[in-house]
């Protein structure tokens, strides 16, 4: 089991998500990675540890026994928002339909998740979404990580559709949980156990569908963009401001609150406001500038349309980021587009 689990590598940000799912404090961070030769740090948002299978199947044992409600799984799959999977998530999302995003997740997982397989294949009416994980794990394990994993199918789908995937049907590996009533909550399209293997169905229909978000040519030009906006944050800086700063960088930063970066750093809004202020700056100040520098980056350097752009910094209200802009930089989205000479 050692070897297997030796030979993947998974980003700390898992483990991150994992910890404020728990809703842990700083004071708990070191029970989190109890046996996994970690130090804490590596929760700390700017982290890049690569974690081993076996470390990550350690964090995953300590949350089972930490955590005092049984659906952990589905609450944990619940936060794994495309967003959540850095250039991949992006790189989905920005793709022309729905195959082509499952295509990039399926073939791009190895980057993030490398344990994880998904197959995807046609079966009479349905695209059939096959589940199943390299890592040798316990049956409580397995079982987190398949109710994780279709919950980030659904995500992604959902996401791709701009809406609920009630038609499709997932079906799950294992015997019914005792608290299977929890499972509406989360899926919305039907469930069943004790099925031979684990695998998301999706109505062969839906593969075409064109994403609502996306447009013709962004899909490569996203991957880059978002590539090399992950690579500016140096990873050797450990300030509060940077770590602020590289959070707000890896998701829809329109979407973002003060509390939500409070939550990610384990930390409340005063103690967040504090530190800020001892390097200098506050949290609205750092998020204008990471919001105003996507901005001019997606205008002047894609194509996209200034409602996508707005849509993919997190805005759901146009207006709102038109608003937001003028009182940047004294213009219209439009104007500066015309003027930087990105038509």
């Amino acid at each position: 089991m050692a070897q297997a689990g030796d030979r993947f590598f998974i980003p700390s940000s898992y483990s991150r998500i994992v910890a404020r799912v728990l809703e842990l404090q700083e004071r708990d961070l070191g029970r989190l990675l109890e046996g996994t030769g970690l130090a804490r740090d590596i929760l700390l948002p700017g982290d890049e540890t690569q974690l081993t299978g076996r470390q990550q199947l350690r964090v995953l044992q300590n949350a089972l026994r930490m955590q005092y409600r049984p659906d952990f799984g589905l609450r944990l799959g619940h936060q794994l928002q495309p967003s959540a999977h850095g250039p991949l998530g992006y790189l989905a999302l920005s793709s022309p339909d729905l195959i082509t995003a499952l295509r990039a997740l399926r073939d791009f997982l190895p980057v993030r998740i490398p344990f994880a397989q998904l197959e995807l294949c046609f079966d009479d009416d349905w695209l059939r979404c096959s589940l199943s994980f390299a890592l040798e794990a316990g049956p409580d394990e397995q079982r987190i990580l398949l109710e994780s994993f279709a919950l980030v199918i659904q995500s992604m789908v959902e996401s791709v559709l701009g809406r609920e995937l009630t038609e499709g049907r997932v079906e799950f590996g294992f015997p019914r949980p005792v608290y299977h009533a929890a499972y509406r909550e989360y899926l919305h399209s039907p469930y069943v156990f004790s099925r031979p293997a684990s695998v998301f169905l999706l109505p062969a229909s839906l593969a075409r569908v064109a994403n609502v978000s996306g447009e013709s040519g962004s899909y490569a030009v996203a991957q880059d963009l978002c590539r090399r906006l992950l690579e500016q944050v140096p990873a050797s800086s450990l300030s509060m401001v940077d770590q602020v700063r590289r959070l707000l960088l890896s998701q829809p930063a329109g979407a973002v609150t003060e509390s939500d970066i409070a939550r990610s750093l384990f930390v409340s809004k005063r103690t967040l406001a504090r530190r800020l202020e001892r390097e200098g700056k506050g949290y609205r100040q750092i998020r204008e500038e990471v919001l105003s520098e996507l901005a001019t980056r997606h205008l002047r350097e894609t194509e996209l349309s200034v409602e996508a752009v707005a849509a993919l910094m997190g805005y759901h209200d146009t207006a709102n980021f038109r608003r937001a802009f003028r009182r940047w930089f004294d213009e219209t989205p439009s104007e500066f587009r015309g003027r930087s000479g990105n038509r």
